[in-house]
């Protein structure tokens, strides 16, 4: 009986999940569809949650990007149980899933098969992000030379601490420092401060903390991309600290990135700022025009490789996406396969002025440049709220009610990601974010007057700009 309802309920996900992926292929066209969603799969509900499985970070990011809050409102019509999604990365077409490694898997503590279908595919460290593939120039050089140093001597300079704005190769250098190291025989434990707090949590839940604590704090090497995801989080913070404080007494290397300086980092402990300055602090700089060149080159001959087809992207649209495109590089690359997939789809070699409508929607994004920073001064100023206040944890209505309109703004007004947005308020989950704007949206469909308040707040900040 219980397999009955086990099929069942699988048979009811995947036929809710097919009407979704039509209701976005009409709203979006099949362009767009088949480029992003028709291969992502749903793979379960369970605690209110929705996981769905992709292939690669980025697929990932975009979705999240562009596509997540309808994903989530079709589907919660669908089954009013789901209240987030959450994603898998599944790379297994890229993997041979019987190569044994030396990262550690932190539920078990143990060697893990270096495979997709571990529960755990975030702590998979990307074999396609190498050194060798890593384009190195003025803006990231130092950050290249320390990140080599430390894969070829542990401990030189404990932690290393990278930080930079999104999108320009973090997660890259720490992947590459990550495969160089799987070459040795230390344990390494590679994941995001997300998940971190997320096993962290699930141990106390499970009254297993010792068997947590044990893992981490044996492990030779610990890599932990976007500290950041732990401000404000005091109990998460504590435990860090301990780990950081009995691995680096180990003499075992720790390894962080973060999208600030440890100085600049919000509701962070000053202790824990303190430790993580203590080592060597480098930063990834904006590349200039040659180094976004170049790696729009090399993403091309990457394509080509992995796909077994010829990229006949012109220099000419290389140019202007190179030009164009600065804000970050995963920005700058979601570009170039956006022009890639369509000229597959039409199988044709796209020309500038194709190039031009294909990316239409964001150009005319970019003509007027509103930053979340500037909604967040803008709100402040017209709600009169002290800054340090709106951007606190504090969830009194006279503070929470602001917050979420400067969230629903940067989503109208901005091309940032709901993560990236949840970023720009003091680590946020992109789920917040979400909620934020679903919550304004309601209030502005059953109170006329608090949609006036809010399309005045949308105006000065387009007239500021």
């Amino acid at each position: 009986m219980e397999n009955t309802s086990a099929l069942q309920d699988n048979n009811d996900l995947k036929k809710n999940w097919s009407d979704v992926q039509n209701k976005l292929k009409e709203i979006y066209g099949l362009d767009v569809f088949k480029s992003w969603i028709q291969n992502v799969e749903a793979k379960e509900v369970k605690l209110n949650s929705l996981t769905l499985i992709v292939k690669t970070r980025f697929i990932r990011d975009w979705i999240v990007s562009h596509y997540a809050d309808k994903i989530l409102d079709f589907f919660q019509k669908l089954d009013s149980s789901v209240t987030r999604i959450q994603f898998e990365i599944h790379e297994s077409f890229y993997v041979d899933k019987k190569i044994s490694t030396n990262v550690v898997d932190f539920e078990t503590g143990t060697q893990v098969i270096d495979n997709k279908d571990s529960s755990y595919a975030s702590n998979r460290i990307d074999h396609r992000l190498t050194f060798s593939n890593y384009v190195v120039g003025e803006s990231n050089q130092l950050v290249f030379s320390a990140a080599k140093r430390v894969s070829e001597s542990l401990g030189h300079y404990n932690p290393l601490f990278i930080y930079g704005s999104v999108g320009l190769g973090k997660t890259h250098i720490l992947n590459a420092i990550g495969n160089e190291l799987k070459k040795t025989d230390k344990k390494i434990i590679y994941l995001s401060a997300e998940r971190f707090m997320y096993q962290f949590v699930k141990s106390i839940k499970n009254k297993d903390t010792q068997k947590f604590k044990d893992v981490f704090r044996n492990a030779d090497v610990l890599i932990l991309d976007d500290i950041q995801f732990i401000s404000g989080k005091e109990v998460t913070q504590e435990e860090f600290f301990y780990t950081f404080n009995s691995l680096v007494e180990n003499q075992s290397q720790v390894i962080v990135s973060c999208d600030r300086s440890p100085n600049d980092l919000d509701r962070i402990q000053d202790r824990i700022k303190s430790r993580l300055s203590g080592g060597l602090v480098v930063d990834i700089q904006p590349p200039d025009i040659a180094l976004r060149l170049q790696i729009l080159k090399n993403r091309c001959k990457t394509e080509e490789t992995y796909f077994g087809k010829e990229v006949l992207i012109s220099d000419e649209i290389l140019s202007f996406i190179a030009n164009e495109f600065k804000s970050s590089i995963r920005d700058m690359l979601g570009v170039l396969n956006r022009i890639i997939a369509s000229s597959r789809i039409q199988n044709k070699v796209p020309t500038l002025q194709d190039a031009r409508l294909i990316l239409k929607d964001l150009l005319s994004n970019m003509q007027s440049v509103v930053t979340v920073e500037d909604i967040q001064k803008l709100v402040v100023h017209y709600y009169n709220l002290p800054m340090t206040d709106f951007l606190s944890s504090r969830r009194s209505r006279h503070i929470a009610r602001p917050r979420q309109v400067a969230m629903y703004l940067a989503k109208k007004l901005t091309t940032k990601s709901l993560p990236e947005i949840g970023r720009k308020f003091t680590g946020r989950d992109h789920t917040t974010v979400i909620h934020a704007i679903k919550k304004i949206e309601e209030l502005m469909n059953a109170d006329k007057k608090f949609e006036y308040e809010v399309q005045d707040i949308s105006n000065k900040i387009l007239k500021n700009n």
